[in-house]
Formats: structure tokens, sequence, C-alpha cells
């Protein structure tokens, strides 16, 4: 390979090449050094912590915990539509301050590391806070806090993103210097490596929480099992999961060499101007606008989701095969576009890809109208909810790969974490704008219980009107993501190329582009910031912003 040398050059990386002669051999270049094959599998390590925490919350944040173990939802003094909708944003945070992560970790080191004491810490501080978690959750669930239950996650995740911000950093500081044919390999290893590990929270669900106390006493399902771990132990369970990672992670990660990195550190004067010199392109403002709007407008999510969850009832076996099926699918297409699609027109394949995403919320129309009788069965619910992530996961590290183009040396953890951020605030605005949108279909009002609830002559009460409020809902919600993929892939580089030609295109290089970009970005930012509070908290969820039918004054 072009960036090796014919000598001695020990645990290096084939598929990484370096341009610029760092693979060279001492004798040959001064300053060269190949790419460690163990600080590669460190990475990877950290990547799979993520996979499994991360996961735990994603996969299970709102069923069974917050529908069935804070539940029932809907009933008095415990959890609401509202919290059931936004509580993965509230306790995934974190996610949308990347940016300011990135901005510290650019510039400052930690016990001398410029990433690997990031990352150590952060994992050890957040394991932590699991640990806590474990021995408060029985009397949280026992009052029906869910929102302090939401916050210590949070903050589990707050120390946990100082890892992942390090790790990223130290991914795309890997990523420039493979050859241009093979750019993103690391990266997409990285992020198959993460939802891989979502297999073995899965496993955690399966056989820890179909019990009992998992699952609605009002209603019956024959996939739980007559065992189960305490709601606390569960917690301990996935630490314990995790150790393997960490200890791999601690013994096989190092730092880049320096000239690899190509900075130590930044004055914080430097890192102010070298971000707001780029944000005044044409390529970051679009890419801003590209990632707060395909999460937030072309991939909006259904405001009936939640409600139409708990009518199939799904348990937690079901959720976690139907997720394992998902997280499967979904490694699969991202191992499809690493094969096929990475220099592939990135445009197109958003469109055809949003679209179909899109149109799987005909599954959810199948669902509330019981087709084929098989509808409202939680086997087809969390079945068919899955079917379509071989997509998602071929859209996944699209915007991704633009930062690798586009970030200057040095500065590559607050760039990459700056769209990290705007991708992630997207996310939240989504569920924001979800919860907006679920007094304007009265969806507060339907409940399970009442959907199934008979009169006097053993007709169902409220199951046609409840039926129409869903699918209104989930029709407008089509409507609004197919026209939004359309709209947002205006802002979708195609190739590489594009990302140069834009970020030189001197005729967008302007303060009051970088003003705009500091307006979308930082006003959708702070709104999804405000409001998923409003929605999580009792005393403020009423309020219509935060998908409530308005406060009554008192």
């Amino acid at each position: 390979m072009s960036g090796l040398k014919d000598c001695d050059v020990p645990d290096t990386l084939p598929l990484v090449q370096d341009p610029e002669g760092y693979g060279a051999c001492d004798d040959e270049k001064e300053n060269s050094t190949g790419v460690d094959r163990r600080t590669v599998w460190g990475l990877y390590c950290m990547y799979a912590i993520i996979g499994i925490v991360y996961g735990f919350t994603a996969s299970y944040i709102t069923l069974p915990i917050c529908q069935y173990v804070f539940g029932p939802m809907g009933a008095p003094g415990r959890t609401t539509v509202q919290q059931c909708n936004i509580a993965p944003s509230v306790t995934q945070m974190p996610w949308n301050l990347k940016v300011f992560y990135g901005l510290i970790l650019d510039r400052i080191n930690l016990f001398g590391s410029r990433r690997r004491g990031w990352i150590i810490f952060g994992w050890t501080a957040s394991l932590m806070v699991v640990i806590v978690m474990s021995f408060l959750s029985a009397h949280l669930v026992d009052t029906g806090d869910f929102a302090s239950y939401s916050l210590l996650w949070m903050v589990a995740c707050v120390f946990y993103i100082l890892a992942d911000v390090a790790g990223d950093g130290m991914t795309i500081e890997l990523s420039k210097l493979e050859p241009p044919e093979t750019r993103g390999y690391i990266l997409t290893t990285g992020q198959m490596t993460r939802f891989a590990t979502t297999i073995l929270c899965n496993l955690l669900g399966t056989f820890a929480m179909n019990g009992e106390s998992y699952y609605p006493a009002a209603k019956d399902n024959h996939t739980t099992f007559s065992f189960e771990l305490s709601f606390g132990a569960v917690h301990v369970a996935l630490v314990c999961m995790v150790l393997p990672f960490y200890i791999g992670m601690v013994l096989l990660l190092k730092d880049l060499p320096e000239k690899q990195a190509k900075e130590k550190d930044h004055s914080m004067s430097d890192v102010i101007s070298t971000i707001w010199d780029i944000m005044q392109t044409k390529v970051f403002l679009f890419l801003v606008l590209y990632s707060l709007g395909s999460m937030a407008i072309g991939s909006l999510s259904n405001p009936a989701k939640n409600v139409i969850q708990a009518i199939a009832a799904p348990s937690t076996l079901q959720s976690s095969v139907g997720n394992l099926f998902g997280n499967v699918l979904f490694l699969a297409g991202v191992a499809i576009f690493r094969a096929y699609f990475m220099n592939a027109n990135w445009r197109f394949t958003f469109v055809w890809t949003g679209v179909l995403l899109s149109l799987g919320l005909v599954f959810d129309l199948m669902t509330i109208y019981d087709v084929w009788g098989i509808g409202q069965n939680g086997w087809f619910y969390a079945l068919s909810g899955s079917v379509l992530n071989i997509i998602q996961g071929l859209a996944q590290v699209l915007s991704s790969l633009a930062v690798i183009e586009i970030a200057p040396s040095g500065f590559e953890a607050t760039v990459y974490e700056f769209m990290t951020t705007m991708h992630n605030a997207g996310i939240t605005l989504n569920m924001n704008i979800q919860n907006i949108f679920v007094p304007v279909f009265n969806l507060n009002e339907v409940s399970a219980t009442q959907y199934f609830a008979h009169d006097a002559h053993g007709n169902f009460r409220h199951r046609e009107d409840f039926n129409r409020r869903m699918a209104s809902a989930t029709i407008f919600t089509i409507v609004i993501n197919v026209a939004g993929v359309y709209l947002v892939s205006y802002f979708s580089p195609r190739n590489r190329d594009d990302c140069k030609e834009w970020k030189e295109d001197v005729s967008w290089r302007s303060k009051y582009v970088g003003a705009a970009v500091l307006i979308v970005g930082g006003g959708g930012f702070l709104f999804s910031l405000v409001t998923s509070f409003l929605s999580i908290f009792p005393s403020t969820m009423c309020l219509r912003i935060a998908g409530g039918d308005g406060c009554s004054p008192k």
C-alpha cells in the first residue's frame, strides 16, 4: 500500500493510508508514524459501550419504562402521552449540546491526554450515575416520579457524551488519513459497532424486563415470563454488561501522536475564529438546514405513536425482538451503504430513503384499523415498525461523510459535533412538534382503557372516534414527511465534490450567512431545549406548546 513502506511498522492498520506521508518509516520521514491497530480497536470498544447504554434508553425508556413501569400511561398520578413522547429526548438531551463539548475538548487536555483521558473519565462517571440509579429507582417508581428518573439518565448522558465527543474527534482524525476511495470506513465501522452492541441490551430487556412488573396488569399477554429482575437490578446488570468493553477500552485506547492529530491545543479565540469562518460558507449553512430539516420535518414522528403503541400493547419480549430485528436490518443498511453508496449521489439516496421511511407509517394505519385481525397484535406492531430500519441504515451516515470533507485540521471534534448538535436538535424538535400536534388531534383523550371499553350492548363506546383521530394524525404526518424530504433535499450535497465546491463558493461567503447559521441553528436548538423540559414536568406539561390542552387558572 502507498501509505506504508516495506520496513518494520508494528501494529499498523492496513486500511489507513496517509497521502502526507504519516505512514512512512521513521528513518525515511522524521515526523511519520503508522496508525496503531490497538487504538482503533479501543475506539470500537468505546462505541460498543455507547451502543449498550444509549441502546437501553432508546429501546426501553418509552416501553416498558414510561408506559408500563411508571404507568399505566394516562392514569392519575402516572405518566402522560406528552411525557412518553418526549422522554427519549430528555434522557438524551446532552446529545444536543455536543458542539459545546467539542469547543472544550478540541482545546483542553485532561491528565495530559488529548482524547483518551476524556473518554475514560466520561464513561467512569456515567456508569457511577447508573449505579446510583439502581438504588433510587424503586422509590421513583412508587411515587410515579418519571421526570426525576428521566433527569438522572440525562445526568449519566452528560458524562458519557464527554467520551463520545472525544471518540468522534479521534475518529475524524483517523478518517482524514484514509485514502479518498475508502474514506469513511473507520467512521462507518464505528457506527456499525455501536448499533451491533444494542443487541446486548435487547437481550437484557428480553430476559430481565418481561415479567409481570413490566406489563399492564389489566391486559393479558401470553409472551410474558414468570421471572424477571427488579427494576433496580436491571441497572446493575447493564453496568456488568458494559464492563468487558470498558476494560478493553482502557487497555487498548491511545492518543494519536501529535503529528497525526495535527494540533495539540487551541485558544478560545482560535476556535471561535475558525468556526465563525466556516459558518460563513454555503456548505455550512446548507448542512445546518439539512440536519435540522431532515430530522424535524422530513422524519416527523406520528403524534399518535404512543397511543397506537398503548393499544397494540406489545410486551417487552415482543418489543425487544422487534428492536433486535430492526438493529440487524439497520446494520445491514449501513453495510450496504458502505459497500455500494458511499460514492453514490448522496442527495438522491436521501430522497428515496426518506420517502420509503415516510410510507412506513402505513403500518400505523394497519394497527389503528386492526387490518386482517392482526394489526393490533403485539408481534405485528413490534416487527412492522422495524422492517424499514434497513432503509434508515442506508441514510445514517450521509451528513457525517460531508463533515469529513469540510472540517479544518485540529478542529474536527468541534465541526463534527456542531453538525451532530444540529442533527440531534432536529430529533428533539421532531418530538416537540409531535407533542404540539397531540392536542390538535385531541389525542390526550385517547387511552387504551377507553378504546376497549364497551357499552351495555357490547358495542365499543369510543373506538370509531378514536380511530378517526389517530388516522388523521397519521395521514397528516405522512404528507408532512414526504413534502419535507423533497424540500430539504435541496440542501443536501450530492457528493464530496459538492462539499468542496460549496465551501469555496465566494459568492456565499458573508457574515450574513454566518448570522443565518446562528439564527436558524441556535433558534432550533433553544426552542427544542426549552420545550422538552416543559413537556416532562407535570407542572408545565399542560401548556399547549408542551402538548397539553392548556393550563387552567388556579
